[in-house]
């Protein structure tokens, strides 16, 4: 199964520096049924839970069997 990828922005927020604990966070933020595409809320947040990275991507999410 894979995820066809169509597109994503990104909006740097904050340097991240070598010894930095970073998480990435994905929430679906919308889904189009006529399409079968979904919108996702990207973000990469520190270790002091400030917002790094923020952006959305757009994909084709596979189809279940």
């Amino acid at each position: 199964m894979y995820w066809n990828y169509l597109s994503q922005t990104l909006n740097f927020l904050a340097p991240v520096y070598i010894g930095d604990e970073i998480t990435a966070k994905v929430e679906v933020s919308e889904a189009l049924k006529e399409g079968k595409r979904l919108t996702l809320k990207t973000q990469v947040i520190n270790q002091n839970g400030t917002v790094v990275v923020d952006g959305e991507a757009f994909v084709i999410p596979p189809r279940r069997r």
